[in-house]
């Protein structure tokens, strides 16, 4: 037997296979540097030897090397999995120790099935699977081509995973999830549309002015070659269906057309109040929808290593982070916003164009920062206060109040 990639996975499937008395003669691997593999010759350049098991955890490029080759290929099961006589195979599968695969079961080519999985009765297991370690297919299951099942997974009986699909480990489904999506949660529910898809379909809710701004911004990270988004339209409950938004696009229908839209679809939120956006979202009950971030190609990070983000953040043009900071969900940073060592952001804030957080800022959720205010470091800003354009907030606010001026002050309207 050959392996094709000289891989953690490859040292996995050696041991299968010296379990079941198989020897390996070589491996292959693009990779000059490595000569050998648990006291296995690697070899650099394939002459048609076989069988062959491509030995590489990622499915895409298992299926890339498979198209490639076009040889004999073997199979590797572990003597300690059980597989019923009445479940088939295909060649180039992986099964690995303590896995079950019950009756009926159909398990397609170039799959990995890993350690302790359990493919119950009449499932259907297309070709480049993997079944991560611990994953539960429950009977009936339908598992797409190239998909990915993660750790400890549980897909309930009937349920269709789609095509080059990622689900979560951990996860626990209940409904068919889409093709070339990734999701997770239990429930489990569409988070994102999965890199490997050409084009990845997004809407805007909103179609004001933050929405037009939010649809030239999708425009440059796709110039950019940061993105391969396309922008199907605007949802709006204020506007009619058919409304032309510019030459952008036009309005699809409000929360009710979303919510019962049958098709996995990236969703920005481009409304400018913090309460309206937090509303919006938490109206929103259908699982294929998904919130990416889009973020500016000007975006700059000083550390990456230490940048953390959520989802559903809107970043415009010439914003910048140093080291150590973290911003959490559904924010807009307007444009020109700097943060400073060690901010912390929360969730559904909104800060206005030239808005300066300086180090140690913590600011918690549903704020509206102004244009050109600052707020000092170290302070601590709660929820639901608005600070105004061009004022400096020196110390801590109290919640759901208004802050206006140089020192910002708590502002009483009459």
């Amino acid at each position: 037997m050959y392996l094709y990639g000289a891989s953690g996975h490859a040292k996995v499937i050696i041991d299968i296979l010296n379990a079941s008395d198989v020897k390996v003669d070589a491996l292959f691997d693009d990779d000059m540097s490595i000569t050998e593999l648990m006291s296995i010759p690697v070899k650099h350049q394939w002459k048609g030897e076989s069988p062959v098991i491509i030995s590489i955890g990622n499915n895409l490029t298992r299926k890339q090397i498979v198209e490639k080759l076009h040889c004999v290929y073997g199979t590797a099961i572990h003597p300690s999995a059980v597989v019923s006589p009445c479940a088939t195979i295909g060649e180039g599968t992986v099964v690995m120790q303590g896995t079950i695969i019950q009756s009926s079961a159909h398990i397609g080519k170039h799959c990995i099935v890993n350690t302790g999985a359990s493919v119950d009765h009449e499932c259907v297991v297309e070709d480049y699977v993997h079944i991560s370690p611990k994953a539960t297919l429950c009977g009936n299951v339908t598992v797409g081509e190239g998909a990915w099942i993660g750790a400890a997974a549980v897909v309930a009986p009937g349920v269709r995973i789609g095509k080059w699909s990622i689900v979560g480990a951990g996860s626990v489904v209940v409904r068919d999830v889409p093709d070339g999506v990734v999701a997770y949660g239990n429930p489990c529910r569409v988070k994102s549309v999965h890199a490997s898809c050409c084009t990845k379909r997004i809407a805007i809710y909103g179609a004001g002015g933050l929405g037009r701004e939010v649809a030239g911004g999708i425009q440059r990270i796709n110039r950019a070659g940061m993105g391969n988004w396309e922008l199907v339209g605007f949802y709006d409950d204020a506007k009619p269906i058919g409304f032309k938004v510019s030459h952008l696009g036009e309005v699809l229908g409000g929360m009710d057309e979303l919510n019962t839209m049958d098709e996995p679809l990236a969703l920005a939120i481009a409304v400018g109040t913090p309460t309206s956006r937090k509303m919006i979202h938490d109206r929103i009950t259908n699982p294929m929808i998904s919130f990416p971030n889009l973020i500016s190609p000007s975006f700059k990070v000083l550390d990456p290593s230490t940048f953390k983000i959520g989802e559903g953040n809107i970043i415009q043009d010439n914003c910048s982070v140093t080291c150590d900071v973290e911003i959490g969900d559904y924010n807009v940073l307007n444009g020109s916003n700097v943060m400073g060592h060690d901010v912390k952001v929360g969730d559904f804030n909104v800060m206005m164009p030239g808005v300066r957080l300086s180090g140690e800022v913590v600011i918690g959720n549903g704020n509206l920062l102004g244009v050109d205010s600052v707020v000092l470091q170290r302070v601590k800003v709660g929820d639901s206060i608005t600070l105004g354009a061009g004022s400096v907030l020196m110390t801590k606010p109290k919640d759901g109040f208004t802050y206006i001026g140089v020192p910002a002050k708590k502002f009483d309207f009459e």
